[in-house]
């Protein structure tokens, strides 16, 4: 595969082959995967914070219901 330099274009070559135009950034890749794995891990902490909310539901309906046998 022989890359070609796009003019007036930085991060970008052109595969004379083939015609497609590559990403050779590395920096920008890497900023790219770093911000997509900050983001999944707020996801998977969104993801915990609802269970244990599901939780203390669960055991606030039950002490109500405990509660409420003893009236």
């Amino acid at each position: 595969m022989k890359l070609q330099p796009i003019q007036d274009t930085d991060g970008f070559k052109k595969d004379v082959e083939s015609g497609a135009v590559l990403a050779v950034d590395n920096r920008a890749l890497q900023a790219y995967k770093m911000k997509r794995k900050q983001q999944y891990a707020v996801v998977d902490e969104i993801n915990n914070i609802k269970q244990e909310l599901g939780e203390l539901k669960d055991m606030l309906k039950l002490i109500i219901s405990s509660r409420e046998e003893t009236l």
